[in-house]
Order: structure tokens, then sequence, then C-alpha cells
């Protein structure tokens, strides 16, 4: 049973140092989407990073016209010049990235929308990210008065039943009458 255990053990960190691809710092992505006039995805369009002729990474497009390429770069790099080429299309980016930040991913969004380069997030829906803490409120606010309202009712329910909040509430329509009149 050890010798199973120990197995385990050492063919996990085995497997775990094949997958290790290089440190965080060296690791620089690219990523975006290649899309249309209509702002459609091109599906199955190969992209590449170049520098100085030479191909530092190749992806495809997926059904959505989006990509990933993961190149190895180093601090050296900072503020080099790539060539990014997707099918017939191709434009320069500049590498960008905090140099003292050795442990965040490092990432570039880089789109290509009818021939276009557009750097940045692309907001494929167009939704605010602010939009989502105040949804995520006001749902959190919508259920805490609804809870609150519940409680309440069982209060009122506990303290007076279903028949006597009924003739209490009677009593209290005719004393609004009277003193009206």
């Amino acid at each position: 049973m050890r010798t199973i255990i120990v197995a385990l053990i050492t063919g996990s960190l085995f497997f775990n140092n094949v997958w290790a691809d290089h440190e965080a710092d060296h690791r620089y992505n690219i990523r975006g989407y290649v899309l249309d006039a209509d702002r459609k995805g091109i599906h199955n369009l190969t992209v590449q990073a170049f520098a100085d002729g030479v191909v530092l990474g190749t992806g495809k497009t997926g059904a959505d016209g989006y990509y990933s390429l993961h190149l190895h770069l180093h601090n050296s790099d900072y503020h080099r010049i790539l060539k990014l080429r997707a099918g017939s299309q191709e434009a320069e980016v500049r590498v960008t990235f905090d140099r003292e930040d050795d442990t965040s991913a490092r990432i570039h969004e880089a789109n290509f929308v009818g021939g276009e380069l557009i750097e940045g997030d692309l907001g494929r829906f167009r939704i605010p990210a602010w939009s989502y803490v105040v949804g995520g409120l006001l749902l959190f606010l919508t259920v805490l008065v609804f809870l609150e309202k519940r409680r309440k009712k069982k209060i009122r329910l506990a303290k007076f039943g279903t028949s006597e909040m009924h003739t209490q509430s009677g009593h209290r329509a005719k004393k609004s009458r009277r003193r009206k009149h």
C-alpha cells in the first residue's frame, strides 16, 4: 500500500512538471477575436506572431473567431514590436507589461475587426463591468426585502393568528372612519 502511495505522489509531481511551459515572467499571451465587417467570427483562421521574421507563436480561431497565442518573452522584450498576422490581415503590436510584476499573467488583447486592429477588450456583449456589480447588489437587496417582509408576516401571524388579524384590521378601519366624521 505504501508503495502505491509513493508511486502516485511521485507520478503526480512528474506530471505537473511535464505540463509547466515556463515561468510566469516569461509568458506573454496575445488573445482576441478575428471578426468580419459584420462582427461575426471567422472560423479556422491561422493567427501568427512574428518578431524579426521569426514565428513566435501560431494558433487557430475557433467558431466564434477567438484565438490565443502563448509566447515565450522576457523582461528584455519590453516595448518590442511584434507583427500579428491573421490570414491576409497584418498589424503591429508593442509588447507591454509591468516588468516588476513577475507573478501576474501578461496578456495583450489584439482583435481584428473588418481588417482593422483594435487593441484592448472588445466587450463582445457591450455590457460594462460595473453593471454586474450593480445588478448583483440589486438582486441582493430584492432578496433581502422579500425575506424581511416574509419575516414580519410570520411574526404577525404568530402574534395575532389568521382570524384575529382580520378582525383587528376591521376594528382599525372602523376607528379611522369614526375619526373622519
